[in-house]
């Protein structure tokens, strides 16, 4: 289980430094991005299902709201970090995992030992220190409910994987996946249309750039398939207070690592700080 976690938590930190890679700047460009993904989870969930498919109620059921739940996560993701400062519109994103680990209690029963509690209050610090920096931004309403959306679905991303795995409908987790994908990949064209995305009003960008652009988005889409069906085992299979802030908090620290180590980015003493303080509430979380 262990293991499997870890490599959740490589394959999603990799996601995350192909996605800093790639050129996202221009308008639609994180939509067009995520369509060519959800077009890797359709082939390669149908790949790995035998080329069969079962669509039973629960399957259709999950698939859709998850489908549409991730959709309209990286919608108010996106609309909410070019609406204020990103750090903290960041902050409030990384806050979801609190939410999460509420809501495993209240709806599941699952048990919050006060090791758990120190260890989370610690990895909310260490986030914190790790994460935040001065930016330019100003607080609006808008700001504030694009923000508070994208904390609610940033939530509800795990706590749908979660709920899947206690429906008992885990023997079809690719099919469930598969339909997710065909809704994101109707999401996505759909917010395309709707934005604007498809009319690239820019031509500063090279072919060799754009055929980058479709590599990065083929490579984080493989990734992003991975752990996301990783996650739906592992968040069926661990309490939400050991699942969310082990990964969540996981990606943060490791992601954070490796643009040290491929981009090159230098750390402040207060961010090396926050990933120690990471660190080691992640470990009082599963080890306490």
């Amino acid at each position: 289980m262990l293991i499997l976690l870890l490599f959740s938590i490589f394959a999603a930190s990799l996601n995350s430094a192909v996605i800093h890679k790639a050129e996202l700047s221009e308008k639609g460009a994180i939509y067009k991005f995520n369509l060519f993904g959800a077009l890797v989870w359709c082939v390669c969930l149908f790949i790995a299902n035998g080329g069969r498919l079962h669509f039973d109620t629960t399957a259709l059921l999950w698939g859709c709201v998850y489908g549409v739940t991730q959709a309209l996560f990286i919608l108010f993701k996106t609309a909410a970090m070019n609406s204020g400062p990103v750090s903290i519109t960041t902050l409030i994103g990384n806050c979801s995992l609190v939410v999460s680990v509420v809501v495993c209690f209240i709806l599941w029963n699952e048990p919050i030992s006060l090791a758990d509690m120190i260890g989370l209050a610690l990895l909310m610090l260490g986030l914190t220190l790790a994460t935040y920096k001065k930016s330019n931004g100003t607080f609006t309403k808008k700001w504030a409910v694009l923000s508070f959306l994208f904390l609610v679905l940033g939530a509800g991303v795990g706590i749908t994987f979660k709920a899947f795995g206690k429906s008992g409908g885990t023997a079809h987790t690719s099919d469930m996946m598969i339909v997710a994908a065909f809704v994101m990949l109707i999401s996505y064209t759909a917010i395309c249309l709707f934005t604007g995305g498809f009319a690239s009003k820019s031509n500063k960008y090279t072919k060799k750039e754009k055929r980058l652009f479709i590599i990065l988005a083929l490579v984080s889409g493989l990734l992003s398939c991975l752990y996301n069906r990783l996650n739906i085992y592992l968040s069926g299979a661990l309490d939400g207070v050991i699942f969310f802030p082990s990964f969540n908090g996981g990606v943060v620290v490791l992601s954070t690592v490796v643009s040290m180590i491929i981009f090159k980015e230098k750390l402040s003493a207060r961010q090396l700080i926050g990933l120690l303080l990471g660190i080691s509430g992640i470990c009082i979380i599963g080890i306490l």
